[in-house]
């Protein structure tokens, strides 16, 4: 009996993330791509992995199974592609860092830039997201995180504090720092999932009630476009805002909005690979004097 490698892992993490939608963005694919992969490994292995309902997948009895022994074998490989890469001593080869949109947009150029002039034989990889890179799974072999890790068996470095401001453009903060801001209500370009950032800006004083969402999207360099337009205002760390002529603080650029830490993350097994060692290091001094 024979499968392919690929559907057991469309299996695998559609059973993790309980839907096709899910693996497929986490995959970076399409549904029906998805779909037609467990369906295909369904028919290789002659057994029915899920029961289907209208909205929801669960695991059947022999799909719980393969489930199982699926997590073990990806593990077998995962650590030996760990083993592998940790017995290089070369610096030539591929590094992928995991980073947010902001930081692949303001941060990693010039980074990037110094690391090539010291370095030209490593070729960067930037995996850009906003949601955390599986370093465990080797979606990627260092993460740049807005956030401390709790996983296991990784190297976790804080490397520098940022603070958010609420950002527009110039007439539009002129006119706003001569009203009343318990009274104003604020046109807020967000996120598609609205609740956290909501609870931001009530926790930084602005009410419920004075928020009003002018336009979502996940994609953050058309927050700051949209923001440069007049369409409403975003939120930025203060030493990206800063550097965007067009804009300025809503409100007094003494108060944060929210701050948060930034950590350099890589799995623990990788130190002693002398490439993403040495990008490790470069990254946790760089990013201390950025900002």
């Amino acid at each position: 009996m024979d499968f392919d490698w690929d559907d057991a892992k469309a299996f695998l993490v559609t059973a993790e993330l309980g839907s096709l939608t899910a693996a497929a963005k986490a995959l970076c694919t399409s549904q029906p791509t998805i779909g037609r992969r467990v369906s295909s490994l369904e028919e290789s292995l002659g057994v029915v992995l899920f029961e289907r309902s209208k909205n929801s997948l669960y695991l059947t009895p022999q799909g719980e199974c393969i489930f199982h022994a699926l997590q073990d074998m990806r593990q077998v490989a995962n650590n030996t592609l760990l083993v592998a890469k940790s017995a290089t001593d070369s610096l030539a080869g591929t590094v992928t860092i995991a980073v947010s949109q902001i930081d692949a947009l303001f941060r990693m150029p010039a980074i990037i830039a110094e690391l090539k002039a010291l370095a030209p034989e490593i070729l960067v990889r930037l995996e850009v997201s906003n949601d955390s890179a599986d370093l465990i799974h080797r979606t990627a072999d260092i993460a740049i995180r807005n956030f401390r890790p709790t996983e296991e068996n990784l190297i976790i470095r804080s490397v520098s504090n940022a603070h958010v401001g609420l950002f527009g453009t110039l007439d539009q903060c002129e006119y706003f720092k001569t009203q009343d801001s318990t009274a104003c209500i604020f046109p807020i370009i967000g996120f598609t999932e609205t609740e956290y950032l909501t609870q931001v800006l009530v926790d930084a004083g602005i009410s419920e009630n004075q928020i009003n969402y002018v336009c979502l999207s996940d994609f953050q360099p058309t927050h700051i476009e949209l923001a440069k337009q007049g369409i409403g205002f975003t939120l930025l760390p203060r030493e990206v805002g800063e550097k965007i002529p067009e804009l300025d603080y809503v409100l007094s650029n003494t108060l944060s909005i929210y701050h948060y830490s930034t950590w350099l993350v890589a799995h623990s097994e990788l130190r002693h690979n002398k490439r993403i060692r040495f990008v490790y290091d470069f990254l946790a001094e760089n990013l201390n004097n950025v900002g």
